[in-house]
């Protein structure tokens, strides 16, 4: 199952009882259903409460859950399976998940620790900062999605690499967003406390929007306002430099990001997603507008223009996208990950070109 930002906007529990909820409406949907994705989110929530449970107790915990997977992915690969039996071993998942210790507290609790945690280790080894949507976890080496919370909406991507990077989620965030304090993710909210209360000062910052802007947004709004999608995007490379421009202006060593290239058109990732935001199981505002050329076709006008603004203010740009792109503007899918949106973590080399001729790293 394809989850994109979703597991990181609603509980664990709210999750298992989408997945009951699909169960009892949409059987069909369970063979051949993968559940990695569940396990891993089910399993994140046990390990946030690790240091809570004596080792034997954890490890017990962890063995009854990859248990019922276990049951849940025998069913999945029969033609036809027992929802009964789904049923029964999702509701024992979400009493196992019940039964932890208080979430408020125990995560307030483990939450602070990681943040103070992943400050000390951005101050001590002088790490780069990398702020933005989920595309910054491509700089942490993780091939999947991995994030953990330090509180406040704000999720770490675990470094995996040796590059002194320290990659800061902070949920699925518009450019065109970027400097209004009252935006739906709270993406300028956020930078600020980080600024505040985080990031060393004169650090390295590298900000990573626009890819959501771009596949959801710039050609829904041309519809909707009846504008050309170059309007549009100049109004979000607007609003953004705005924002760069206030992050360099506080004394940051400011780089930009540019947006990769699109999805490729009609996966099957993409048509679950459609048919789960159908049902209301999936966020309606990330779905693809426009063809994939149509799309990468903007991106490369969005990253032109945006290079154009960075260098007029001293900022620098880095971009992997004119290297994803044939000429009839279509996705070289071998730089994406499983979920076809994110670039895979093997492509980390050819990235690290472009930022050491950047002076990134």
């Amino acid at each position: 199952m394809y989850y994109n930002e979703v597991p990181f906007s609603m509980t664990t529990i709210e999750l298992i009882d989408k997945l009951i909820e699909i169960t009892t409406k949409r059987p069909e949907v369970l063979s051949g259903f993968d559940w990695q994705d569940a396990q891993l989110m089910i399993e994140l929530e046990i390990d946030n409460r690790k240091s809570l449970y004596p080792e034997s107790q954890y490890s017990n915990l962890i063995d009854s859950i990859r248990d019922q997977f276990n049951i849940l992915r025998s069913e999945s690969a029969k033609s036809v399976c027992n929802k009964d039996n789904v049923s029964s071993c999702l509701i024992l998942l979400k009493g196992l998940i019940s039964s932890l210790p208080d979430l408020d507290f125990a995560t307030s609790f483990l939450q602070n620790a990681a943040f103070e945690h992943e400050k000390l280790i951005h101050f001590t080894d002088n790490t780069a900062i990398v702020l933005g949507d989920s595309h910054v976890n491509f700089f942490s080496g993780n091939n999947k999605l991995t994030f953990k919370a330090i509180g406040d909406g704000i999720n770490v991507c675990p470094n995996i690499t040796n590059y002194k990077f320290t990659c800061l989620h902070l949920g699925p965030c518009l450019a065109y967003n970027c400097i209004n304090e009252n935006s739906k993710y709270a993406f300028y909210k956020k930078v600020n406390f980080l600024c505040d209360n985080f990031i060393k000062p004169g650090a390295k910052i590298c900000v990573c929007l626009g890819e959501i802007d771009i596949r959801a947004h710039v050609f829904m709004e041309k519809d909707l306002q009846k504008r050309p999608w170059e309007d549009i995007c100049d109004n979000i490379i607007a609003n953004y430099m705005d924002f760069l421009c206030e992050l360099k202006s506080r004394g940051f060593r400011v780089y930009c990001w540019g947006p990769i290239a699109s999805m490729p058109d009609n996966t099957s990732e993409e048509e679950e997603l459609k048919a789960l935001a159908a049902e209301g199981l999936f966020d309606q505002e990330l779905i693809s507008v426009g063809s994939e050329a149509e799309r990468n076709t903007a991106t490369a006008y969005f990253n032109q223009k945006l290079s154009e603004e960075c260098a007029k203010n001293s900022i620098t740009f880095m971009s992997i996208f004119n290297q994803m792109v044939d000429a009839n503007m279509k996705t070289d899918v071998s730089f994406l990950a499983d979920d076809k949106c994110h670039l895979n973590s093997e492509i980390i080399k050819v990235a690290e070109k472009i930022w050491i001729t950047h002076e990134f790293i």
